[in-house]
């Protein structure tokens, strides 16, 4: 695994660590870990040409499901 540094807006940081500090996400580093996967899954068949797999709809919900069984939110 390699490690990177970005800059990002203290609005957004702040959001993030409203996050963590709810339990949503153990730390920064597993929130833009989990925010890197949605947008690679929600962008690859654009990436491709093809269709979403998902509308953003769908895609929400299946993360909410994902951070429910983590017990990071109410079902």
């Amino acid at each position: 695994m390699r490690t990177i540094s970005l800059r990002m807006p203290d609005r957004l940081l702040e959001e993030i660590d409203r996050l963590v500090e709810q339990g949503s996400y153990a730390n920064r580093t597993d929130a833009f870990r989990d925010a890197a996967r949605l947008l690679v899954r929600s962008q690859v068949g654009i990436l491709q040409g093809e269709p979403l797999p998902l509308d953003k709809d769908e895609l929400w919900e299946e993360t909410m499901r994902d951070l429910a069984k983590r017990g990071s939110v109410d079902p």
